[in-house]
């Protein structure tokens, strides 16, 4: 080879083993851009590990599996059951209770009423009737004293009493009250209505 041939052929050796040294250019690139170059590193990447693959229950395993979940199911329902049943137990019982409570207000609200209507109501002279025929008279006694007056005594109901004495008994819850009066010198008695009071 010619020294002038030797001479061009050093230009494009050194060119080729610069591109050799380089690596492949991308043809796609335009020209004067070499594009971006990234620092090979020399640490060793690890390979992450495979995530293990659930593995698939046996058969037994799955028919066991099946079984207590159905056997909590029922077990559940069961319960559920049992707690609205005591649920709808102590809401009929609260109910049942205020009813009762209500009625038992009620009860007394109209014994209260009753009674107050019973005390303001006016007294007859049938209830005056039905008091003197309770009382039960023995032993009259009329007694001349020294000077010439007349006592008289009867015994009413077990005790003595005389002109003037007050007699109260209580017949239907009502207190009634007379004045003994002895007319006639002692002969003939009267009771003289005094008051009749119903009492709380």
């Amino acid at each position: 080879m010619s020294a002038p041939a030797r001479l061009l052929l050093l230009p494009l050796l050194a060119s080729m083993t610069l591109a050799a040294a380089e690596g492949p250019r991308n043809p796609f690139w335009p020209k004067g851009y070499e594009g971006e170059r990234t620092p090979i590193s020399a640490e060793v990447r690890k390979k992450p590990k495979p995530k293990p693959k659930p593995q698939a229950p046996k058969v037994g395993q799955k028919a066991a599996a099946d079984k207590a979940t159905k056997e909590a199911a029922a077990k559940k329902k069961v319960a559920d059951k049992e707690a609205a049943a005591r649920e709808a137990a102590a809401k009929e019982a609260a109910a049942k209770e205020a009813a009762a409570r209500a009625a038992a207000e009620k009860a007394a609200r109209e014994a209260a009423e009753k009674a107050e209507a019973e005390r303001k109501r006016e007294i007859t002279p049938e209830e005056w009737k039905k008091a003197k025929k309770s009382l039960k008279f023995s032993n009259p006694a009329v007694v001349k004293t020294h000077d010439g007056q007349v006592r008289a005594t009867i015994s009413i109901n077990g005790n003595i009493y005389g002109d003037g004495d007050y007699l109260s008994t209580t017949v239907d819850n009502i207190r009634f009250t007379w004045r003994i009066r002895w007319e006639d010198g002692g002969q003939k008695l009267r009771l003289e209505h005094v008051r009749a009071r119903r009492l709380k």
